[in-house]
This record gives C-alpha cells, sequence and structure tokens, in this order.
C-alpha cells in the first residue's frame, strides 16, 4: 500500500527539514510532502525527493492535511505528523501492521514529551471541561482509544473518504473530533505502543486557553448535539476559565477578552464543516502577537 507522510510546518524550518529527512530514507514511506502553513518558499537543501506544498492561506492542522490529500490523492494511507515529532522507521512500521486491520481507520504511536505519555486511552471529562487521560497505554499491546493526538497519526485514505478531517476547527480539538466521527463510522482508533516523541508545545498554549480551546469546546459539543455539556461547558467558562483570565492580565492583558470572544464565537452560528473560516487567525482581530503595549490592534 502507497505511504505518504504529510508534515504540518510551520516557522522552525530547521526542525521541518530535519524531519523531512529521516522520513524520505524511511523503508515504509513512499513518499514525504510539507504543507507550509506559514506559506514560507521551499528551503535551500531539503531533498529532492521531498514535496513542498504552499496552500493559498494558513489552513491550521486539520485544513493542512484536507489540502495534502486532496493534492496527493493516491494513497492508501497518510502519515499527518507535525514538525516537532520525531517518529523512528520501528514504529511507522508497527503502526502501518496495526492499520491494516480491516476495521481500524486510525493508528497513532504513544506519543512522548516533557509532560509524558499523551496519546494514550482518553476520553473527554463528562461535561468536555478537560481531556481526561484513563490510564497509560499497554506497553506490549495495542489498544483500542476514543481519541488520539493529531500531532502525528497514520489515517487510512478509505477512511478520510469517508469522514474527512474537519479544517474549521483550526487550532485544536480537530483531532477529537476526526476520532469521534471516525468510530461513529464504524472504524477503530488504536493506540500503537511503540513511541514517537515530541519537543516543545504543539501550539501557542495562551491561543489556546484563551480563544480557540473554549470556543472549539463549544463547537465541539454542540456539532456532537450534546446540549448539556454545552451548556455545561459555558457556565465553566464564565465561572472558572473567564475570571481565571482576568487574573493573569499583568501577564497576558488580551486574555480576558480571547475568553470572551471564545465564548461568543462558541455559542455564535457554527460554519459549514470543511476548511477554517477565511478570516483565520481570528485572534488576530483582538489580540497582537507582539509586546501588549498599545500595539497593532485591529478590528
Amino acid at each position: 500500500m502507497k505511504t505518504i507522510a504529510v508534515i504540518i510546518h510551520r516557522e522552525t524550518v530547521g526542525r521541518t527539514m530535519e524531519l523531512a529527512a529521516r522520513l524520505d530514507v524511511s523503508t515504509h514511506l513512499d513518499q514525504v510532502t510539507v504543507v507550509a502553513n506559514d506559506l514560507s518558499a521551499r528551503p535551500a537543501g531539503l531533498p529532492a525527493g521531498v514535496g513542498w506544498l504552499v496552500p493559498p492561506r494558513d489552513l491550521g492542522r486539520g485544513g493542512a492535511f484536507r489540502y495534502a490529500v486532496a493534492s496527493i490523492p493516491a494513497a492508501s494511507v497518510y502519515l499527518l505528523v507535525e514538525n516537532n515529532v520525531r517518529i523512528d522507521d520501528t514504529a511507522i512500521g508497527a503502526c502501518l501492521e496495526l492499520l491494516a486491520g480491516a476495521n481500524i481507520g486510525v493508528v497513532a504511536p504513544r506519543l512522548v514529551d516533557e509532560a509524558g505519555a499523551r496519546s494514550v486511552p482518553a476520553r473527554p471529562t463528562r461535561y468536555l471541561v478537560l481531556p481526561r487521560i484513563l490510564g497509560s497505554a499497554p506497553p506490549d499491546r495495542p489498544s483500542e482509544a476514543n481519541w488520539v493526538s493529531g500531532a502525528v497519526m497514520f489515517v487510512k485514505a478509505e477512511c478520510h473518504q469517508r469522514v474527512a478531517m474537519d479544517g474549521r476547527y483550526f487550532r485544536g480539538l480537530e483531532d477529537i473530533d476526526f476520532c469521534h466521527r471516525v468510530r461513529d463510522a464504524g472504524w477503530s482508533v488504536v493506540v500503537c505502543p511503540r513511541a514517537a516523541w515530541r519537543s516543545g508545545a504543539e501550539t501557542d498554549p495562551g491561543v489556546l486557553s484563551d480563544y480557540y480551546e473554549v470556543r472549539n469546546r463549544l463547537w465541539f459539543t454542540r456539532i456532537r448535539g450534546w446540549r448539556g455539556r454545552t451548556a455545561a461547558a459555558a457556565l465553566w467558562t464564565l465561572l472558572a476559565t473567564l475570571p481565571h483570565a482576568a487574573t493573569r492580565g499583568h501577564r497576558q492583558p488580551h486574555a480576558g477578552r480571547l475568553v470572551l470572544r471564545g465564548l461568543l464565537d462558541g455559542l455564535g452560528p457554527l460554519p459549514p464543516s470543511g476548511d477554517p473560516q477565511p478570516d483565520e487567525p481570528r485572534t488576530a482581530r483582538w489580540a497582537s502577537p507582539g509586546p501588549p503595549s498599545g500595539a497593532g490592534r485591529r478590528g
């Protein structure tokens, strides 16, 4: 089966080039392609066999993966991997062997970073306040999971054709949403006992907690039809998340504003499934990434 690795690139060129070079010599991968979400040009020194796709705009993780799949449709399996992840050939082979199972749609290695193993059997808490880890994945055998991290996952092409990743989330929860819909469609999500390693944060934790985590959590519960969980998540945001963000005002002066906007957008009209909204990243409307002293506000 033809296997294509899709690397999601943003900003750190050296890290992307190192990962691409490692995957390019894998005995299990037929092609390696980078999606440059920061719209950067192909860097000099990238292995000649590695593709470099520049999307029309920043599409986030889910949107960038959709873009790559549409651009390179002739694959049986896709490896979605962010540029801060390292996975060796043994783990790649073990994951692909598992994915060959008839009813398995997604496989992920155990993802290990500074906080320990993340990609283990997990589920959201009852009211989706935070994901809850149910325990460590068995070290010697595969295990099913409700969801796995989108930082590194193997996706069967047939599965993605039926259940495409939803790019409207832009940053955060698209992997949880995807895995839930994969399981709804009758496929299994499996954790492989082999490990991959991640260095650094997946995205800016301030951005995730102050806007996207609030908004996307509400979108997810609404899309799933969980009215009680939506109400509980909104109440939690008002009573816990927003006051906590306000106390960080001296360090992150936009935190309260981003939480409030996340709440309003999360409860507002749902955009259609597919690509991100045209105005992403929406946080640029209310907060500048630079120094907070009156810089760069728009809208």
